[in-house]
């Protein structure tokens, strides 16, 4: 009788030690962190770099809010988006982890913006025909794969991948009439890798 109490004690000691080591994981519910990020524009011809952050929110390990800003600071003369770019989403990240890896599908809505140089216009061709994207907040919207490390309960490396896709707005000034305004929408290319805190 005896050693059956015994047993029974230590397998209760057991079972609230991991019990309360799985709710100091789940405890750790908000995430901040930076990154570099590198996009590949549709029709650009080049990669351009860039730096941001980002914060999330835990609502268990296999779903969390991900939002996320970045802002590339080269510029490019003689590019129909050769202006500094701003870009920023929010949306989900769900998919499944262990204590040291987890993979992950996101979904995430939001804008790029892309400047001017000088006049507010970025333009290509001749004053005849010429076809100008006005400085704007385009939509844009973030669907890829994330695959991050965990080299502790707190700390978090994260590499993502995906496709970024941007509704561009244009305008072709009219000759004899108003402006003509068409939309394009691009499809580009994106990944980042970065550094991220857990509390």
């Amino acid at each position: 009788m005896r050693h059956t109490f015994f047993a029974a004690a230590i397998v209760l000691l057991l079972l609230n030690a991991s019990a309360s080591a799985q709710a100091q994981t789940d405890d750790h519910k908000f995430e901040v962190g930076a990154l570099y990020t590198a996009i590949n524009l549709d029709g650009f011809g080049e990669t351009v770099n860039g730096l941001g952050g980002r914060l999330g929110y835990n609502f268990n390990k296999y779903v969390a809010l991900d939002a996320e800003g970045s802002f590339f600071p080269e510029t490019h003369l003689g590019n129909n988006q050769f202006g500094q770019k701003t870009q920023g989403f929010v949306g989900v990240k769900a998919g499944a982890r262990s204590k040291y890896v987890g993979v992950f599908a996101k979904a995430r809505p939001g804008v790029m913006f892309i400047g001017e140089v000088t006049s507010g216009f970025n333009c290509t061709g001749g004053s005849l025909g010429r076809t100008c994207r006005p400085e704007h907040n385009n939509f844009a919207f973030d669907a890829g794969g994330v695959v991050e490390f965990y080299p502790s309960s707190r700390t978090i490396i994260r590499v993502d991948a995906g496709d970024t896709i941007v509704r561009l707005h244009s305008e072709t000034p009219g000759i004899f009439g108003p402006n003509q305004s068409s939309t394009d929408v691009t499809h580009n290319f994106q990944v980042s890798v970065g550094f991220g805190y857990r509390f």
